[in-house]
């Protein structure tokens, strides 16, 4: 897991990173391999922002959110991560697990 951070108009602390490591490790159970994780915080007029863009295999998910606390932003940003993950997941199984339509062999009448 490779977990990178921007930070715009907003002041790079050791507790914030640590709370984005911990909130992100969330994420391992999914993948058996290694992922990336780029998380961008910003602070404007609307409140305290967060985007987080993972990037593994073969896809790429996107999620922010806007609330007054960062850290609350944290928790809403793992967590629809986290569902976009257990849709992808479920896509995944359906794929594979999807029966063809057995050929019926023709028959001949005269």
């Amino acid at each position: 897991m490779n977990v990178t951070m921007n930070f715009h108009q907003i002041e790079s602390t050791p507790a914030i990173k640590e709370m984005v490591e911990k909130k992100s490790s969330k994420l391992k159970k999914f993948f058996n391999a290694g992922f990336d994780l780029k998380w961008t915080l910003s602070v404007d007029k609307g409140g305290h922002h967060s985007h987080a863009i993972l990037a593994a295999d073969g896809f790429t998910l996107n999620a922010d959110s806007v609330k007054d606390d960062l850290y609350k932003t944290f928790d809403d940003v793992v967590a629809k991560l986290e569902k976009q993950l257990v849709k992808k997941k479920s896509q995944a199984k359906d794929h594979i697990h999807r029966q063809r339509p057995e050929i019926q062999p023709e028959t001949e009448t005269e």
